[in-house]
């Protein structure tokens, strides 16, 4: 009798619409039942991959097979963004469902399990929390900043793999211009390295096409990631498993075998459209954002390599996500042959985006829609009654990285935990009568905050100044609306939604100042150059 209720409530969901957007609203509730077997969790975490997916359509020629059969097979998010936009901080959130400006931890996070604890209080970490409620939590890659855990001696997993070590004949021949976690480099450091020589800040702007002798014997790191990572889904688990799996690539340096390369001829590259003015009418701390760390501004030594360079550095870009969705798609294929694959969720996301070269910026920390939109997508058990009813569906409500924590709470039947600020995206999903606004909120240093709704973008930086862009009329973010009286009610209806709470940072405490303020007065001493929407001529600007 039971079975047969479940299969009329399962076929009495019926169609619904591929796309769910943000206004939509219903008298119909959910419903989805819970299974009474406990499903696993693989949670696949790429670094730095922006909308870059062919199912996202944010770039016309990636290719990337695995990635898009996932989230066929699942519900995407398709207006999903990140807490902070930079690899620490975001991950910090993402494990912890509390904003940067909740925790403080704008920029990084806790180095000790003491400092961890004091800020986390009552909240309990996402791997954590699994382990302590019969999971077991099993990791590989860079899950946080540093790997599997950037706070010494902290309880996360019960298994992970030990980070990885470069050769050292490698590292002899000239592989490193950079940290060693994201080797190699190529082997002359980049055309930027070049210029500038040893001792350069940002060398990374770089790509390489790898030949087999710059790689190790036992593969790319993300390659030997995937490994472990197919050996566990391998193995015969006697309870439920979390499996958090953390992929390098698309991180700069742009280097990745030489086989992806050539999936992209670098006469057929198709250009991220910039328009010359970009940043004539954005403010001074959007401004220093967007320079980057390179003497004269990122943009400007791009440039100065030669009209070219732009083009290689997309190209690049777009072979590392190539090879990276062959990594996942070891993974993804180890899972559908294996014992777990009707009883798993599969969590596909990133930490935040990556410029290339939009809004003249290189790098990720900055408060426009390249730096904080993200991929994620869910694909839901087998018999879930959310297969049925969301598989193949782009939901483009607002939905933020914190909300990743509280879904898989609801999903897995785990108690819940003090302190989280996300929300559960099945409620992103439900289709709600009289639907609240719920914007979400990307914080990049103190009192810098965005505000992203289904339509507008909406940001305040910590001197008062705004930017506010209409992503139906304007998705490049082009036009800076917030000076337009037109917009006064859209401004005033975002900034409720700012950060009520914003920890003041160590720096900044007893008149002290953090990075991002030097950063700007360094760059209100030299001038603005041109092409960041100043007077101050390029000659001038890299004399400075």
């Amino acid at each position: 009798m039971r079975l047969l209720l479940t299969l009329l409530f399962i076929l009495s969901l019926g169609a619904l619409p591929a796309c769910v957007c943000g206004d939509q609203n219903s008298n119909q509730s959910d419903g989805l039942g819970k299974s009474d077997t406990p499903p696993n969790v693989v949670l696949i975490m790429i670094d730095d991959l922006n909308d870059w997916v062919g199912a996202m359509g944010g770039h016309p020629q990636v290719k990337t097979p695995n990635l898009d059969r996932l989230i066929s097979e699942g519900v995407l998010f398709g207006n999903a963004h990140c807490a902070a936009p930079v690899c620490g901080a975001s991950r910090h959130a993402l494990l912890s469902g509390l904003r940067p400006s909740t925790t403080g931890w704008y920029t990084g996070g806790a180095k000790t399990k003491e400092s961890y604890e004091r800020v986390l209080g009552e909240t309990i970490p996402m791997p954590t929390h699994f382990k302590r409620n019969g999971y077991k939590t099993m990791a590989a890659g860079k899950i946080f900043h540093k790997g599997t855990s950037d706070a010494k001696d902290y309880e996360f997993w019960d298994e992970v793999r030990p980070r990885f070590k470069w050769p050292k004949e490698l590292i002899a021949r000239g592989h490193g211009y950079g940290g060693k976690h994201f080797y190699p480099f190529p082997r002359d450091g980049g055309a930027i390295y070049q210029m500038h020589q040893k001792g350069v800040d940002g060398q990374s702007l770089c790509w390489g096409a790898l030949e087999k002798e710059d790689i190790p014997a036992e593969g790319m790191p993300d390659e030997q990631i995937a490994h472990w990572a197919v050996e566990r889904l391998k193995q015969k688990h006697d309870k439920p498993f979390f499996l958090a799996v953390g992929f390098l690539r698309p991180h700069v340096p742009y280097t990745a075998p030489k086989e992806y390369f050539d999936l992209y001829p670098i006469d057929d590259v198709d250009m991220p459209n910039v328009p010359t003015d970009e940043m004539t009418d954005i403010p001074l701390l959007a401004k220093a954002m967007g320079y980057g760390t390179l003497k004269g501004g990122d943009h400007q030594n791009v440039m100065d390599v030669g009209p070219e360079y732009w083009c290689e550095m997309v190209r690049a870009y777009l072979a590392c996500i190539s090879f990276v969705d062959a990594q996942a798609g070891k993974v993804l294929r180890a899972l559908d042959q294996s014992q777990y694959s009707d009883n798993t969720i599969v969590i596909f996301l990133s930490d935040h985006g990556q410029h290339l070269g939009e809004k003249m910026s290189w790098r990720k920390q900055d408060l426009w829609e390249e730096a904080t939109k993200v991929p994620l997508s869910i694909r839901f058990p087998t018999s879930h009654a959310a297969t049925k009813k969301y598989q193949g569906q782009t939901n483009m409500r607002a939905s933020s990285l914190i909300d990743v924590y509280p879904t898989l709470i609801e999903l897995c039947d785990v108690p819940p935990v003090k302190g989280i600020e996300g929300t559960s995206l099945m409620h992103r999903l439900a289709d709600i009568p009289n639907r609240p606004f719920e914007p979400v909120v990307t914080t990049w240093h103190y009192k810098n905050h965005s505000v992203r709704g289904w339509k507008y973008r909406y940001t305040q930086y910590r001197d008062g100044s705004e930017e506010l862009y209409d992503h139906h009329a304007d998705p490049g973010e082009h036009r800076n609306l917030a000076s337009n009286p037109e917009y006064a009610k859209t401004i005033k209806k975002y900034r409720r939604h700012l950060p009520k709470k914003n920890v003041v940072p160590s720096p900044m405490k007893d008149d002290g100042i953090d990075s991002f303020t030097k950063k700007v007065k360094r760059l209100q001493s030299a001038g603005i150059p041109k092409w960041l929407g100043g007077e101050l001529s390029v000659d001038k600007a890299l004399s400075k």
